[in-house]
């Protein structure tokens, strides 16, 4: 599956990158393909890794003193066929041309 997660710290303050770069060091950790973008990051795993992951992200940022998170969560999950971010932006690319 493919997920896009952007993970918001509330109450502190109008600059996030601090933050942002704690929550993109915890994805770098783990074994999962990733992408960040401009409002969150890209990445592909399957449910037994998403959600220990999310939580990780979570916790990096209380350890941090967060005291509220807003976190969004989008999931596109396709069996029919092998499904990659590369291969989703492929396929709309060509229909593009």
């Amino acid at each position: 599956m493919i997920v896009e997660l952007s993970v918001i710290p509330i109450g502190v303050g109008t600059s996030l990158s601090e933050y942002i770069a704690e929550v993109t060091k915890i994805i770098q950790e783990s074994s999962l393909k990733y992408k960040p973008h401009s409002m969150g990051t890209n990445f592909e795993g399957e449910w037994d890794e998403i959600m220990p992951l999310i939580k990780r992200c979570h916790e990096g940022l209380y350890q941090k003193g967060v005291l509220r998170i807003s976190t969004i969560l989008r999931i596109s999950d396709r069996r029919d066929k092998p499904y990659t971010m590369e291969g989703k932006i492929e396929s709309f690319e060509r229909k593009l041309r």
